[in-house]
């Protein structure tokens, strides 16, 4: 068995090159994890004029990419998965009936209708000026389940303080260490 490998799930416009993403990817590799970073760069998302055709889209994109893995062969699965690529993840694990560990970063209200009872979620991490989800929203969804939800004060849906580069690093840093 090996020990892990961590899937990242990007989002339309927040790719797997983003400091966050490449900091995540780095600390689970350091852990011995095989990463694989999704890639969306081919799709135009925006020529796409609906979620549900973005998501469609999105995961045949996802299929191909994750279709030789055998997730069976590591002792821990993780998705970590941003907006779009949280309903990507969340729909990953019901259609292979799996039970990856999810941090959730921005996800949207489709994601939350998305995640079973059953699901093992390490957080869901949203901004508090983020336009598609609320931080009372996003608590009233994850205090009765038990899952941590960690708000980000003033900062919106790329989840970046885009005016100070030291709160920003903080940011990262905090949500690195919510991974076990």
């Amino acid at each position: 068995m090996k020990p892990g490998i961590a899937v990242c799930f990007p989002g339309t416009g927040f790719t797997c090159k983003e400091a966050l993403f490449e900091r995540l990817a780095c600390d689970f590799s350091a852990r011995g994890y095989d990463v694989i970073r999704l890639d969306f760069s081919h799709i135009p998302f925006r020529e796409i004029e609906s979620l549900e055709e973005a998501v469609a889209v999105a995961q045949r994109a996802v299929k191909r990419q994750l279709g030789q893995v055998c997730f069976a062969d590591y002792d821990d699965v993780v998705f970590v998965s941003k907006s779009l690529g949280t309903i990507l993840a969340a729909q990953y694990e019901r259609d292979n009936n799996m039970l990856p560990r999810h941090l959730y970063l921005t996800p949207l209200n489709k994601t939350l209708m998305l995640v079973r009872p059953e699901s093992r979620v390490i957080a869901m991490v949203l901004g508090t000026e983020d336009r598609f989800l609320t931080g009372r929203a996003l608590m009233s969804f994850c205090e009765p389940r038990n899952m941590l939800c960690h708000l980000v004060e003033g900062v919106n849906h790329n989840l970046k303080d885009e005016e100070d580069a030291v709160r920003n690093q903080q940011i990262i840093d905090k949500i690195a260490s919510l991974i076990n």
